[in-house]
């Protein structure tokens, strides 16, 4: 297969650039200009062409079925290609995602950034010179000059791509292929009607929410005059501990123990405060619905993705619509949902979503050769109220009985969390602020005693009763103590139960040190898992990236490319697992692709497809089927599937 190396150069100004809009409502917008294109046919020289032979040689002279089209950011060209001259090439090279792989997703991968850190030629700043220019103000010379910067960069990108590749196994570059063509070939059409009145009943509902408190917006921007404000009326401002600073700061998101008691004071002006600070900095439903609504309003809704974005080779968010989080529908944000309900298939067709159930906490199991609770996730058993049970001392039935249904969620987020070496400190602040869909839980003295936990081992640590006192949290310093106290029972209790896992803490530490030394290290059943210098390399070869991992004072940390962080055993854990996740759900995705359904979006261990109404139930069918099945190097995992079938998005999961 012929391989094509395209790289546009377009129109662009102070306020019609790709720094001020998504790459979706540029490239779609009516200012729009192809000034012209480089062309790279295999390894022979680049030339550059103008726009009318242009779309005479992409058009006329160009076999997509049997050309593989390589670019820099396939998301941007593969889109102008798709949109403005209706092509589509059997399949993308993008050198932007292939180097996520290779370097990592932190590393600085422009075009600017490879040629120099792979010792290729400079790539030129000549684009900056066009800033605001079209095709028809340039001389000649201008033209000539751009033509050569723009054959520049197609040949420094063949060039990237053939260091590359090599290094990049052959189901990575299939999925990075899927996952711009959710972007460039989408398949999901946006409610018009219905995002249009989102953004109207949000813009109105600030709107009325300021006019009767009479005070200015800015004003509910601002931490610091908002809190003013609340000093002003009588009420304390509520305070928490920063995540980054470690230093006292307000507590004013919508999550926080602090904010939830606003929201229910006695006071209806503290409540109309409170609810009005939240209308006013949360614009996702405002900001995003808005882009939303404008990319309905041009065509289908390109899914922008970008593959292998994070550290653990999963995917991640980009072009401002964070598609990624569009299953965050839960009793905390419930405001997602108008946007997942404005998610549509077209007419004739159906959203068919499937998800690999609790993998990643069986992931855990298995790896760590956890017996009992693998038999319990191939048994098909609720370990989330399994568990509970266990702290609560009576039968949990969180899915039957709605006053178990916060007990459920304690157990759900056990199972969860705890499996990365969260501590007692860590458990106690994601209760109270509601963690995984739960709301916010505060554990008293009737859990004391309901749990039968002995307070005085707690209570008698000088240590934890300080960590306590220093706490930012409106509650009472006992409810504080006795909150802290029953958490730490539960996190004990857990580690009890889960003894295997907790020992594989310990091993990834021996895993840590073997990337310091560089020394090979097999680990995971049947050692499916290795090391080498600063890495761990997954069953597909594709690696995690721990680059000049040693040790210090703070215990191991590891470059990024762009800070240093640390890794110990349980987020080595939580790292290790993403990746395996990935490898599974990547792997199940393929296969189902590979059976002629189209792949729509993808949400970590979801997979979403837009098929035909007559196909919807066996492509369900055919989705749980493969997610239930384990890959040849994991034998004895028990994987699960459930999914859903809707007209909208909402309606599938």
């Amino acid at each position: 297969m012929d391989i094509l190396t395209l790289d546009w150069e377009t129109h662009y100004s102070d306020d019609y650039s790709l720094s001020h809009m998504t790459t979706e409502s540029y490239i779609r917008d009516p200012r729009f200009e192809t000034i012209l294109c480089a062309v790279k046919w295999n390894d022979t020289p680049a030339f550059w062409l103008l726009p009318e032979r242009l779309e005479l040689f992409l058009t006329e002279e160009v076999d997509w079925a049997e050309t593989t089209l390589l670019t820099h950011h396939a998301h941007f060209d593969g889109l102008i290609l798709a949109h403005h001259y209706d092509r589509r090439p059997a399949f993308h090279l993008d050198t932007l995602s292939m180097a996520r792989v290779v370097d990592g997703p932190k590393a600085g991968n422009s075009l600017y950034d490879l040629c120099k850190r792979h010792g290729l030629i400079d790539k030129g700043d000549y684009l900056v010179k066009m800033k605001g220019k079209h095709l028809a103000n340039l001389s000649r010379d201008e033209l000539a000059a751009f033509g050569r910067y723009a054959c520049n960069d197609a040949e420094r990108e063949y060039e990237l791509a053939q260091k590359f590749l090599p290094q990049i196994p052959e189901a990575a570059l299939r999925l990075i292929d899927l996952k711009i063509r959710m972007f460039t070939e989408p398949a999901f059409e946006g409610d018009i009607a219905l995002l249009t009145e989102a953004v109207k009943s949000e813009r109105e509902r600030k709107a009325a929410l300021l006019d009767v408190l009479g005070v200015d917006k800015k004003v509910f921007s601002s931490n610091d005059q908002f809190a003013a404000l609340l000093r002003q009326v009588g009420v304390d401002v509520p305070m928490k501990e920063s995540n980054t600073t470690g230093q006292p700061i307000p507590a004013f998101a919508k999550t926080d123990p602090g904010m939830q008691e606003l929201l229910e004071h006695d006071d209806e002006i503290v409540r109309h405060l409170a609810e009005t600070r939240l209308a006013v900095k949360s614009t996702i439903i405002e900001t995003r619905a808005e882009r939303f609504l404008g990319c309905a309003q041009r065509g289908r809704m390109p899914v922008y993705v970008k593959p292998y974005g994070a550290h653990t080779t999963r995917s991640s968010s980009g072009d401002k619509t964070n598609w990624q989080n569009m299953t965050s529908v839960n009793i905390i944000r419930p405001e997602m949902t108008v946007l997942k309900r404005s998610i549509r298939a077209p007419a004739g067709c159906k959203v068919v979503s499937a998800d690999s159930s609790q993998i990643q906490a069986r992931l855990v199991a298995w790896l760590f050769g956890q017996a009992d609770a693998v038999e319990a996730f191939a048994q098909g058993r609720d370990v989330y109220s399994e568990f509970a049970s266990q702290i609560y001392r009576r039968p949990i039935q969180r899915k039957k009985i709605e006053a178990d249904f916060v007990p459920g969620q304690v157990g759900k987020i056990s199972e969860l969390s705890f499996m990365f070496q969260k501590g007692w400190y860590g458990a106690s602040v994601d209760f109270l602020k509601g963690h995984l869909g739960a709301p916010p839980i505060q554990f008293t003295i009737q859990d004391v005693e309901i749990m039968g936990v002995d307070p005085g081992p707690f209570l008698n640590n000088p240590y934890k009763v300080q960590r306590v006192a220093e706490m930012v949290s409106r509650l009472e310093l006992n409810d504080r103590l006795i909150h802290c106290l029953v958490s730490e029972a539960i996190v004990d209790l857990w580690r009890a139960k889960r003894d295997k896992v907790v020992a594989g803490w310990d091993l990834m530490e021996e895993v840590i040190d073997a990337m310091i030394a560089g020394q090979p290290m097999t680990f995971g059943p049947q050692g499916f898992l290795r090391t080498e210098q600063d890495a761990v390399v997954l069953p597909s070869g594709l690696k995690l990236m721990y680059r000049d991992v040693r040790r210090g004072d703070g215990g191991a940390t590891y470059w990024t490319g762009r800070s240093r962080e640390h890794v110990y055993g349980g987020s080595l854990t939580n790292n290790v697992v993403q990746g395996l996740e990935q490898e599974i759900v990547g792997a199940q995705t393929l296969a189902i692709a590979d059976l002629g359904y189209k792949v729509a979006t993808e949400a970590y261990d979801s997979v979403v497809c837009v098929v035909p109404d007559a196909q919807a139930q066996q492509c369900l069918a055919d989705m749980t089927r493969i997610m239930k099945v384990a890959p040849p190097w994991a034998a004895g995992l028990p994987l699960a599937s459930e999914g859903g079938i809707g007209q909208t998005y909402a309606e599938c999961k």
